[in-house]
């Protein structure tokens, strides 16, 4: 679909009778891209290959259930089994890997594996700020989904993280943990000399993260100042809507300046992005009014399309095998909609039909 040549942008761009558009990928899917260069190898794959081998067999599973049970140091019951199709769980797979440690290297002493990381301080620091920086990475991709995302939001909230990025490059030069508390927890038994290594090489991971965040979002950061006058436009500045928001800048720039000194309007901000561009007369502004509906109109992200799969996996599972696709159709506009049908009203002109 976003193909520079055979894709639908690539299509519609060649054609001369389209009118210039933007075009950017999911910003879920551009995140999550970003997300896994952030992978630590030396880490991830001894953890997949012992939460495979405890997960995958039967036998391995119930003794290591069992095990920590007998243990009883109020641990979580068990370990995640790690999917590659969602980005989440990986840091949850990890998350719970560290809280059990003790009990994996335990179980894997009884079963005669190998695994020399479990015991390396090094290598459990790596473990530890990996979950420490997964964590962060999964709240930033939570706070991209849901339904009513308007693209200024999801834009605010990846500048937001690429700014803590440098916040937490900063501190962790400093050697102050605050915000990896994991890593803090590891490092009590490592020197300082080792920690002062690991800190900078650490350091350099986040530095290049941010590196990764700011190349993929370029585009994004210089359509920032169009794109985030949707939601303060009394605060933007004079020309920052250009083509192809608006056909005519130079309009543009006066009903800005116009709109900027609009009291009464001022107060329907508050009450949302929505309802004060509703209040907003075509009449009076329609070169920024028209910019408005131009950006409401864009999807910053495919989660509504990836969220109906979801449903269709509830809808149409192993039992309902049999469903056509028309009555799958119809099952998941229902099962979509927001609307709520008024049932009582509904009813009230309809006669029970009783049995004879």
């Amino acid at each position: 679909m976003m193909g520079s040549v055979n894709g639908l942008v690539g299509l519609c761009k060649a054609d001369q009778t389209i009118p210039d558009f933007w075009n950017f990928h999911c910003i879920i899917h551009m995140e999550q891209f970003v997300s896994k260069s952030l992978n630590l190898d030396n880490v991830m794959k001894p953890v997949m290959e012992i939460v495979n081998y405890i997960r995958t067999h039967a036998l391995n599973h119930r003794q290591f259930k069992n095990l920590i049970a007998e243990l009883d140091q109020g641990l979580p019951g068990d370990l995640p089994l790690h999917c590659t199709v969602r980005w989440l769980s990986k840091g949850q797979v990890l998350s719970r890997f560290f809280e059990l440690l003790d009990a994996v290297k335990l179980f894997m002493v009884e079963k005669d594996k190998d695994y020399p990381e479990l015991s390396d301080l090094k290598w459990i620091m790596d473990l530890a700020f990996l979950v420490d920086m997964l964590c962060h990475l999964d709240r930033l991709n939570l706070t991209l989904q849901g339904k009513l995302k308007m693209l200024p939001d999801l834009v605010q909230n990846v500048f937001a993280f690429v700014n803590k990025l440098k916040l937490f490059k900063t501190h962790i030069q400093k050697g102050d943990l605050t915000h990896f508390p994991t890593l803090l927890k590891a490092s009590g038994q490592v020197a300082s000399a080792a920690l002062s290594k690991q800190r900078a090489r650490y350091a350099t991971l986040i530095e290049n993260l941010h590196e990764s965040f700011v190349t993929r979002f370029h585009d994004l950061q210089l359509k920032r100042p169009q794109i985030m006058f949707l939601v303060d436009p009394f605060n933007a500045e004079t020309g920052c809507l250009k083509v192809p928001l608006v056909t005519d800048e130079a309009a543009a720039e006066l009903e800005m300046i116009d709109l900027c000194e609009e009291d009464q309007l001022k107060p329907a901000l508050r009450e949302g992005t929505i309802e004060f561009w509703k209040s907003v007369p075509m009449e009076k502004y329609p070169n920024v009014k028209r910019a408005a509906l131009k950006i409401l109109s864009m999807f910053g992200s495919t989660y509504v399309c990836q969220s109906v799969f979801s449903t269709l996996k509830h809808v149409k599972s192993k039992h309902r095998s049999v469903l056509t696709d028309t009555h799958v159709k119809e099952l998941l506009r229902v099962a979509t909609t927001e609307y709520k049908p008024d049932l009582k009203r509904i009813v009230q002109g309809k006669e029970c039909q009783k049995s004879h």
